[in-house]
């Protein structure tokens, strides 16, 4: 049976709802389940899928579209206004400008990621149980959790045949350095090495979180509803008893239903800028002081590499198929990264002198590689008085540290790999003919202004843990201090930074708190 369930448009119009399969607007719908979802990324469509199958009647709410892949166009400008929230415009301000990239739509960040599938290191998951509380990452019974997600998801090294020249480079480059590396862990059993992962699928190859956990949720009995924002939590006498929300046209932004629906158990799975949000606004769970805070984002910088005499051709192949971790901080995964050449452009003219037209006719001979951090940095999440979110982040000087040496093995990388062309994403830049040179050009940026950084892993705002005073959720199952039936399950929760790419991390989390709320109840 393949892991790719592409059944789920089957119920467009029958538990499926969009704007289009609604009709003429007007509507006015009050409903009644044990359970309303508020957000349908990985953690919504995991925890409702197993609210569903332990028998529940779940409503899943989600501000975004639902989307067939052949509706999905390779192009950035389209994806940023379709698949992003805020049309891709979030920006984390502070000492340096850092976006902030959040999916949108049934299926949220899967629908934009990568596929990659790291498992949250073990040596931060003991943290979390030891320090934060979280018993269902203890070592007893994690490896289920994870195995159990990675078999839904089809978790599998990149295929050498699709990872592209852009990792066959990496492999080179870090097997000289001696550093532990391999082809990078990705749930795309369809991947055809197009390297558009985040513009959506072109091909239904990836098992983002509408493939694979949503035709479940559906089959079980649970009913969607798509382009629909949750407009208010409503409580009485200090318990959440469920939601009002207005579907939208999602091209004209006019109102097509309003509904009202009471539930005894209330879910957020906005993500992490949006769950703090929709909290915010309604002034809820902020007792300990923390609600938005804490923010944590795994800050990211590249280097970009020219081999004259090699088609790396960077559009062909998996967007990142290879990894590295860092010889000397576990604080630093080395990964390498496509993008389209209106992408590079745009962020290498923010640090360098590039001259475009030359730029273009060495495009195909290019080779890229980032770092992510697990930053110790914070930030913190407001809304804005225009409705949209209002991000600061400081990116504090042990991270700066950790840009600079993560930027050196991949500089020392490349130039293994035979690059006598070197450009690492910092101000200034140019390319550099030595790894010296490249080095010492990096070493002079002392910083986090100096660095062209992007992030796209978003968490911590709403923390989970055992302390009250310090902590918005309590690890028992995801319920909110301060108000009964209202429960958080997305990356909001965690308690630190990952260090990893988080999806899987987040889905077993969900797993974990979706059955506990089914146990307790």
């Amino acid at each position: 049976m393949s892991i790719l369930d592409h059944s789920a448009i089957d119920y467009v119009g029958r538990t499926l709802h969009t704007a289009d399969s609604y009709g003429k607007p007007g509507k006015t719908i009050t409903a009644k389940a044990d359970a309303v979802i508020v957000g349908a990324g990985p953690s919504g469509l995991v925890a409702g899928t197993i609210l569903a199958e332990s028998g529940w009647d779940v409503i899943i709410v989600e501000a975004g579209r639902f989307w067939h892949h052949e509706s999905f166009q390779r192009r950035q400008s389209w994806a940023a206004k379709y698949l992003m929230q805020e049309q891709a415009t979030r920006i984390m301000t502070g000492n340096a400008f850092i976006p902030v990239a959040s999916g949108r739509g049934v299926g949220g960040g899967t629908l934009v990621n990568s596929a990659i599938c790291f498992r949250a290191p073990k040596w931060v998951l003991d943290e979390w149980v030891e320090e934060w509380g979280l018993d269902y990452f203890e070592e007893s019974q994690r490896e289920a959790l994870f195995a159990e997600v990675e078999e839904v998801i089809g978790v599998e090294p990149t295929s050498p045949d699709v990872a592209g020249e852009n990792s066959m480079i990496a492999r080179k480059g870090f097997d000289a350095l001696g550093v532990d590396h391999g082809f990078m862990p990705r749930n795309a059993p369809g991947c055809v090495g197009c390297g558009t992962c985040q513009t959506g699928c072109p091909v239904g190859g990836k098992a983002t979180a509408d493939l694979t956990w949503l035709p479940r949720f559906l089959r079980a009995g649970g009913v969607l509803y798509a382009d629909t924002r949750a407009e208010e939590i409503r409580v009485h006498n200090g318990r959440a008893i469920g939601i009002d929300a207005v579907m939208y046209d999602p091209e004209d932004n006019g109102e097509q239903a309003v509904f009202s629906i009471d539930a005894d158990r209330t879910l957020v799975a906005a993500g992490a800028i949006d769950t703090a949000l929709i909290l915010q606004r309604q002034q809820l769970a902020d007792s300990s002081g923390h609600l938005g805070n804490n923010l944590r984002v795994h800050p990211t910088c590249g280097v970009v590499a020219r081999f004259d005499n090699r088609d790396i051709r960077l559009w062909s192949g998996a967007t990142q198929g290879y990894y590295a971790h860092h010889p000397h901080n576990r604080d630093i995964l080395l990964e390498t990264f496509s993008a389209s050449p209106d992408v590079f452009m745009t962020q290498m003219g923010t640090v360098g002198e590039i001259d475009p037209g030359e730029f273009l006719r060495t495009f195909r001979h290019l080779a890229a590689c980032g770092l992510l951090l697990r930053d110790s940095s914070s930030g913190s999440v407001r809304p804005g008085d225009d409705g949209t979110a209002r991000i600061r982040y400081r990116v504090g000087r042990r991270d700066v540290q950790k840009l600079r040496a993560g930027l050196y093995t991949v500089i020392d990388m490349f130039y293994e790999a035979g690059s006598r062309a070197i450009m690492p994403m910092v101000d200034g830049t140019r390319y550099f003919s030595t790894h010296r040179l490249a080095r010492q050009h990096v070493a002079a940026r002392n910083a986090a202004s100096n660095f062209s950084l992007y992030s796209s892993h978003p968490m911590g705002t709403c923390r989970i843990g055992d302390d009250p005073d310090r902590c918005v959720v309590r690890p028992e199952d995801g319920q909110t201090y301060d108000v009964e039936g209202l429960h958080v399950v997305d990356s909001s929760l965690f308690p630190t930074a990952m260090g990893a790419n988080p999806q899987v991390t987040i889905m077993a989390q969900a797993l974990a708190l979706g059955r506990r709320i089914a146990e307790r109840s």
